[in-house]
């Protein structure tokens, strides 16, 4: 039975997605501040008629409803406009490391197809250009600063010659917008796919864990690009809060900032709070952060040590470890109301998240044992782009996904991180995979064969570590495989150290012991990430 209430037909301008709250949001707070940028501020209006603008201006050069745009910027006060003026042309967002080399840009340009990038300054424009000719795809680029070359679009004028006025564009909330680059055993990175609808719910969950609204003020020090970043301003955003985005993470400038925009909620990885909690006693003390409610960590484990010098110097606020991926946005959190947990704790689901533990036969795994956690819920991803293996190996079934975390569920209720099923290294917050780091050692004539793994350190977390075979009669150096990989990857995924074995430890089929060669560097580790 179906029920007609005699309601008149029509396209609705509210949906489950991020487009329409921020819509309403500026009808409400109009004079609002939505960006501060060092001296620079920008109200919600500013922000929307630019994205308006922005959103015209693709339309104008012929991008149409899924096409890609790469996003190449550094923390700036355009970057909140330009992911909404890209979903608003009913495109999708595609966020790049603007530190990655030339050939791993061309690499992300070429697997989305991206027709367009977005990018800042002549720096990203050189990597872009000198790449050009590799990405057949790539028709328009966008330079924000001033100095665009001919044959490449000046932003600001691209915008002033749009209408302020947001175009009519359709766009539904089970559409792609985003595109956040993960990766797995491959090597190679890959795109995680993201809904309006799944970050319209993901950031609701932050909203409601946090308990956000407009009077808050996120300190965005942390990169833009990243996907916790990039959950997080949707959160800002969607809650009317405002954004104080930093250039760049300088330790002993965080509490100075903080006090100087009256800074509600700050989100960083655990490596820089330590950095920043190492800073001299009289530079802390000298900054009032008593306006701070939430300090958040994610993107790497927090250990207690560092929670704990979090919750000290932070007394009037609540700390929380966040488990976070590209493919869900947040996974779990944990807050330190009642004292640190065992190591490797990452608390119960996000609001509207549900997760479990499974063993390798896909039965639910006893309480503390351990097994690949799952979650289902409205803020998981669609899938991989291009990569229809890798997304059927990530569903057990039509809902439950995983990013391969092997966890077990305490007595407590509590979700513990254990290991990686995939090998991937997180070092200062920065996701490094392996086999893309020994299929560049394994061109280099001196080496047979190679295995990466991270190792416990101090001032990254995680350190890069290659365990090298050399060839027969080589006499190739740490020093030189080191600056080998330098000069063919971007600096945070070169190896820290190179150590010399006799042979790479395999199993009967070939596959590296991961597990067995980090074991010894791990011994007397609670955990072994």
């Amino acid at each position: 039975m179906s029920f007609d209430f005699g309601r008149i037909p029509g396209k609705k301008s509210f949906a489950d997605d991020y487009i329409s709250t921020i819509r309403m949001n500026v009808a409400k707070y109009p004079k609002k501040t939505a960006v501060i940028f060092g001296d620079q501020t920008m109200t919600w209006t500013d922000v929307w008629e630019n994205s308006n603008r922005l959103d015209f201006a693709l339309l104008e050069l012929g991008l149409n409803r899924h096409d890609r745009v790469l996003i190449l910027l550094p923390n700036c006060p355009e970057y909140p406009e330009v992911v909404l003026g890209i979903n608003k042309a009913a495109c999708v967002a595609t966020a790049c490391n603007f530190r990655l080399t030339a050939p791993e840009v061309a690499y992300q340009l070429n697997d989305c197809g991206a027709r367009a990038v977005i990018l800042k300054s002549a720096a990203e424009l050189e990597t872009v250009l000198s790449i050009k000719d590799q990405v057949p795809a790539l028709e328009h680029v966008i330079m924000v600063e001033d100095g665009a070359p001919e044959g490449v679009f000046d932003y600001k004028s691209l915008l002033a010659q749009a209408p302020a006025e947001e175009p009519d564009v359709e766009t539904d909330p089970g559409d792609v917008h985003l595109l956040m680059y993960t990766s797995g055993t491959t090597g190679k990175p890959k795109a995680a796919a993201r809904t309006y609808k799944s970050d319209y719910h993901m950031a609701n969950a932050v909203c409601h864990e946090l308990g956000l609204g407009s009077d808050d003020v996120y300190l965005a020090a942390a990169p833009m690009y990243a996907a916790a970043s990039m959950g997080y301003t949707f959160s800002t955003m969607m809650s009317a809060g405002t954004l104080a985005i930093l250039p760049a993470f300088i330790p002993d400038k965080i509490f100075p900032e903080i006090e100087r925009v009256k800074a509600t909620w700050i989100f960083m990885v655990p490596i820089m709070y330590e950095w920043m909690l190492s800073t001299p006693a009289e530079v802390l003390g000298a900054s009032d952060v008593s306006s701070v409610r939430h300090v958040v960590s994610c993107g790497a484990p927090l250990h207690n040590a560092t929670a704990k010098k979090m919750i000290d110097s932070f007394t009037q606020a609540k700390v929380s470890n966040w488990l976070g991926a590209s493919e869900f946005g947040f996974i779990s959190r944990y807050t330190y109301e009642n004292g640190p947990a065992g190591e490797g704790c990452v608390g119960r689901p996000v609001f509207d998240l549900e997760l479990a533990v499974f063993d390798e036969e896909g039965n639910r795994a006893a309480v503390d044992q351990p097994g690949v956690l799952y979650g289902r819920g409205f803020s998981m991803w669609e899938g991989y782009l291009n990569k229809p293996e890798a997304t059927k190996e990530a569903f057990l079934d039509h809902e439950w996904g995983t990013v391969g975390d092997i966890c077990r569920q305490g007595e407590d209720g509590n979700f513990y991180i254990v290991d990686r099923k995939n090998d991937m290294i997180i070092t200062g917050g920065m996701n490094v995979y392996p086999v893309e780091i020994e299929n560049v050692l394994m061109a280099h004539d001196a080496v047979a064969d190679v295995a990466v793994i991270g190792v416990p350190d101090d001032k990254w977390g995680e350190a890069v570590k290659a365990l090298v075979v050399k060839a027969q009669g080589s006499e190739i150096s740490e020093d030189d495989l080191i600056a080998y990989c330098k000069e063919n990857m971007a600096g945070f995924k070169t190896p820290k150290s190179v150590e010399f074995i006799d042979q790479v430890p395999r199993s009967m089929i070939g596959k590296a012991l991961k597990a067995q060669m980090r074991k010894k560097y791990w011994e007397g580790k609670d955990t072994v990430i």
